[in-house]
């Protein structure tokens, strides 16, 4: 028995040898699904499952998955996190494969890396992914961007903290095993779930393998109509980069301590949460520049040079309320000339 962050004990079912678990949170998607489940239908490793988790939908998402034989669940409505946990709570597969309702796999994306992970018995297999970009809006047609390489490092928890190492969520397998079956999506305060769940698994002390044979992998759309990832306001967003990077500081605090390369790590992650916040929740900003601050010069040194300069006058707090002032005073003269005639 494993336990969600929620607290609810779930049982997972004995997993089937070979089996691959494609788990699909989708909420309002009925202009995706269909196309999501036709690029695991077509893949050349033929022995999956499909689960979508219908996360309380208001259109047609349930019954169109349903139409072209998928397993449909019902999500607890609360995020992408709470969906994806719901899912692999029924999955039968001894690899899980998480896809959201609007991305695609290339047909042989399943299949190289089950066989990796069953060459190397690793449990995690990761590659480099590329962006499904829309030329024109609201949603024209889509084109491949040039493959995004996350820049992974001795230290893995380090490097997915950071911007650079991101890997996206659908560019993974993993394998079910007794320290991956123990890992959920932690929704929590607009947690950033998917990098929660990466580092968790590396602090599981889960092996991570990669193979870039320059190959189609992962294509994460990228458009203007609603996905579930972009549900929470940017304050949210923010606040859940700066949780995640508590998290990790506080895991490395117990468990070998601040190295160089996790202060750099820490440090861009406070950095953004803090810029962001200085316009949008004063208590929250203030709370992570303590954070910051207290890192050192691998914050500081994240902060634009006025910033910087300003901070060395009147503090960095201090500083960045009068550079966040600005820019919405700047703001607001772009958007009155906009309206000239």
């Amino acid at each position: 028995m494993t336990r969600d962050p929620n607290g609810v004990g779930l049982r997972r079912l004995d997993a089937v040898r070979g089996l691959v678990s494609v788990i699909i949170p989708a909420r309002d998607a009925d202009a995706w699904i269909a196309e999501t489940i036709g690029c695991v239908k077509a893949q050349t490793y033929r022995h999956v499952e499909i689960v979508v988790v219908d996360d309380r939908s208001t259109d047609r998402t349930g019954s169109i998955a349903a139409d072209h034989g998928a397993l449909v669940i019902e999500g607890p409505g609360v995020g992408p996190g709470a969906a994806r946990n719901a899912g692999a709570a029924v999955a039968r597969g001894e690899f899980l494969q998480f896809l959201d309702a609007d991305d695609l796999l290339a047909p042989t994306k399943v299949e190289r890396q089950v066989r990796l992970l069953e060459k190397t018995r690793a449990d995690v297999a990761w590659e480099p992914f590329h962006h499904l970009v829309s030329d024109s809006e609201p949603n024209g047609d889509f084109r491949i961007s040039a493959p995004v390489r996350p820049e992974i490092a001795e230290d893995l928890g380090a490097s997915l903290l950071t911007t650079r190492g991101f890997i996206q969520i659908g560019a993974l397998l993993v394998r079910r095993n007794r320290r991956t079956d123990a890992i959920w999506f932690t929704p929590a305060r607009g947690a950033v779930e998917d990098v929660r769940y990466e580092m968790a698994l590396a602090f599981a002390g889960a092996r991570f393998v990669s193979s870039d044979v320059g190959e189609l992998g992962l294509l994460f759309r990228q458009h203007s109509g609603p996905r579930q990832s972009r549900t929470r306001p940017l304050a949210l967003f923010a606040q859940g980069c700066a949780d995640n990077a508590i998290w990790a500081q506080d895991y490395w605090q117990r468990n070998g301590g601040l190295t160089s390369a996790r202060r750099a790590a820490l440090g861009e992650a406070y950095a953004f949460a803090a810029r962001q916040l200085a316009a949008l929740d004063i208590i929250a900003f203030e709370d992570v520049a303590m954070r910051g601050l207290a890192v050192g010069d691998e914050f500081t040194n994240r902060l634009p040079g006025r910033v910087r300069f300003l901070s060395r006058l009147v503090g960095y707090p201090r500083a960045e309320m009068i550079a966040s002032g600005w820019r919405k005073l700047k703001g607001a003269e772009l958007n009155a000339d906009a309206g000239k005639p």
